[in-house]
């Protein structure tokens, strides 16, 4: 698993923030409208907290990983 950077909506302060997690694996998620259901991409992260998000692709930054000098 890879560390990312991502933006998360904050319920409570009604805002962006910006959390550190674990990027697992790209997913699929869906919004119902009047035609049926509208598909998208979204990827799965955990946090450094524990929790599991499910978050678009634009809100995800890959961090680059240490130099282990291989």
């Amino acid at each position: 698993m890879r560390k990312v950077k991502c933006k998360i909506w904050d319920k409570e302060t009604k805002q962006y923030i910006v959390a550190e997690g674990l990027f697992h694996q790209w997913g699929c998620d869906y919004e119902e409208f009047e035609g049926g259901p509208g598909n998208y991409t979204v990827g799965i992260v955990e946090l450094l907290d524990g929790r599991i998000i499910r978050t678009e692709p634009p809100n995800i930054q890959f961090l680059k990983e240490a130099d282990d000098g291989r």
